[in-house]
């Protein structure tokens, strides 16, 4: 009989993760604070619980997908929480990005228990999750790992065995922290390239070829060129994923410089509302700045 599953947080990434598993031929319970979150799972064939608690009761591994440490820990550790739920022999897995101390938390408890733990942050977007192509980072024991690794395939083929329980988060927030900076460089260039009387997909073409290449040159024909800002990967996330990456910086004693300039634009672009947008929304922020708009062939 096929490891019942469990799924808890369906939003914009958990969803498309969940229902990847789903057509993987688990059976799946969910549960997500939105009823309509769930909605698609459920005609797909997955079964719809009333609460966490419910999830884990009816599962032997358990993802979750939450926005942050808050949540993580409140799901996990509060009484009556997951930990405390599940049975001995189960598998709980968080999704999420958050604090390397949050996994760090719950591991030692749910290891008490006989409970299996592991981080799992994934990189890839909505786009990567949907197609299940994710790249998974996973913190924690190797062999609980082999044990859950049939109904993590699913999700994305490259699942990385990073180290203990935060060395997943860590890597994210390096992850993270390294396409925010090429993403906001390329549209610093873009924008000076456009104001100087460039066409943006002459840019786009010319770099994609050169050694100014990488994978945020994509944002230019498929979100800023069109003006599709829809998330996506947030702004708002991003902004956490950057205040991660800073304060496991600050804790190590590191010097960084192109994080922390990052990080501003990103906190700018929240402060422009733009924060439930996709984190290419930062061009807005940036062609305002230099008086210049991509679309318009350089028209502010």
């Amino acid at each position: 009989m096929a490891t019942s599953v469990g799924f808890i947080g369906v939003g914009n990434m958990g969803n498309p993760m969940a229902g990847n598993v789903l057509k993987a031929g688990f059976p799946m319970t969910v549960f997500d604070l939105d009823p309509k979150a769930m909605e698609n799972l459920v005609k797909a064939g997955a079964k719809a619980a009333g609460s966490a608690a419910e999830v884990v009761e009816r599962s032997e591994v358990v993802f979750t997908s939450l926005p942050a440490s808050p949540d993580v820990e409140k799901a996990y550790l509060e009484p009556g929480g997951l930990v405390e739920r599940a049975k001995a022999g189960t598998i709980l897995i968080d999704l999420s990005s958050v604090l390397p101390s949050t996994p760090r938390k719950i591991e030692p408890k749910a290891k008490a228990k006989g409970v299996g733990f592991l981080e799992a942050p994934v990189s890839g977007g909505v786009t990567g999750a949907a197609a299940g192509t994710l790249a998974i980072m996973v913190g924690g024991d190797a062999e609980t790992l082999k044990r859950a690794e049939p109904v993590l395939k699913p999700i994305g083929p490259n699942i990385f065995h990073v180290g203990p329980p935060g060395a997943g988060n860590t890597v994210k927030a390096i992850n993270n922290m390294m396409a925010s900076v090429n993403s906001l460089a390329m549209m610093e260039g873009l924008a000076l390239g456009v104001k100087a009387g460039l066409d943006p997909m002459t840019i786009y073409e010319v770099v994609k070829a050169s050694s100014g290449a990488s994978k945020a040159l994509e944002g230019i024909p498929r979100s800023i060129v069109p003006r599709n800002f829809d998330p996506g990967f947030k702004v708002a996330l991003m902004n956490k994923d950057l205040e991660t990456f800073n304060t496991i910086a600050k804790e190590l004693h590191v010097p960084v410089s192109f994080a922390n300039v990052a990080q501003r634009y990103q906190q700018a672009a929240m402060a422009a509302g733009l924060e439930e947008q996709n984190t290419t929304a930062a061009m807005l922020v940036i062609e305002r700045l230099a008086c210049v708009q991509v679309s318009k062939g350089g028209e502010a």
